[in-house]
């Protein structure tokens, strides 16, 4: 599907039509382009999607739209007005006095607390129509990329064995399947100056383990230490719990996997002027530091 243009896109909103409205670009996202839309009779603003070119590929469009419904209604996201599948045009409520995070924003205790406690509301209310846990997400981007003959890491087979591990280990301890968001990219949390969030973009949104949602977000923000984990699980189940340490430090290393794999993915099909081969690099070697440490053995043996 071809990309259509802002102002065809804008002419495709029943709700703006016969009205003045300005969009002004807004330079975030690495596969869909954004714009904030003002409508200058009545200065109400508006967030306006593109849906990427391509990217129907790898995002199951149908569920995105669910979890962005749901998770609107759960009040962690902003509330989608309008959506048009066949031209990729979302256009959701602008989020007035907030902005995007970066990692040193979510070092901080107040919005980190709000970020695992609105994981927790959509994980405790919310079901989707689609299931996906982490281990099939790594074997849906593998296939694709196997058969567009892709090149793996040296150690590739050697990770796929760890992986395998893991699964036998979680899948024996067993897992909960809820509404997740399965990214956790930084600027998709997004707070105000009270230090409330919200999150936005769910385009990857499936039913898999809560404790994927609570891995993303660590993994994003290098909450990684046994004390900031320890912090992370007291916060979102009101008490440690050392099987729940296990299980997040075996997701790190599958999380390093499926991202890895989707950079890979990207280096071969995207034309955003971005190295993602060098970024698939980075993230491979963050999924060897956490298998190849005493500690992923202990993690085996305790999930």
């Amino acid at each position: 599907m071809s990309m259509i243009s802002i102002e065809d896109a804008v002419a495709k909103v029943g709700m703006w039509r016969g009205r003045p409205a300005r969009a002004e670009r807004i330079a975030a996202g690495i596969t869909n382009l954004n714009w904030r839309i003002l409508l200058e009779d009545t200065n109400e603003v508006f967030f306006l999607k593109i849906h990427g070119p391509g990217t129907e590929s790898f995002i199951d469009r149908e569920v995105a739209h669910e979890a962005a419904i749901k998770a609107g209604e759960a009040g962690i996201a902003p509330r989608l007005l309008f959506y048009d599948p066949l031209h990729g045009i979302e256009v959701y409520e602008y989020l007035q006095g907030y902005r995007s995070c970066g990692v040193s924003d979510t070092q901080h205790p107040a919005i980190r607390e709000n970020i695992v406690r609105a994981y927790k509301a959509v994980h405790s209310t919310q079901s989707l129509s689609v299931a996906r846990d982490g281990f099939a997400q790594l074997d849906r981007h593998l296939a694709r990329l196997r058969q567009m003959g892709a090149e793996f890491p040296h150690d590739f087979e050697h990770m796929l064995w760890q992986r395998d591990r893991a699964e036998r280990a979680v899948r024996a301890a067993g897992m909960d399947l809820v509404a997740c968001f399965n990214d956790g990219y930084v600027s998709n949390y997004m707070f105000n100056d009270r230090m409330e969030v919200k999150i936005i973009d769910w385009e990857y949104a499936a039913n898999n383990d809560p404790y994927w949602d609570l891995t993303m977000f660590s993994w994003e923000n290098f909450y990684l230490d046994d004390k900031s984990r320890s912090e992370l699980i007291e916060i979102y189940d009101g008490t440690y719990r050392e099987e729940i340490a296990a299980r997040i430090h075996l997701y790190i290393g599958m999380v390093s996997i499926v991202w890895g794999l989707w950079a890979t993915y990207q280096s071969m099909t995207s034309s955003i002027p971005f190295d993602f081969g060098k970024y698939a690099d980075l993230i491979f070697a963050r999924g060897r530091a956490a298998m190849n440490v005493p500690a992923w053995e202990r993690a085996l043996a305790t999930v």
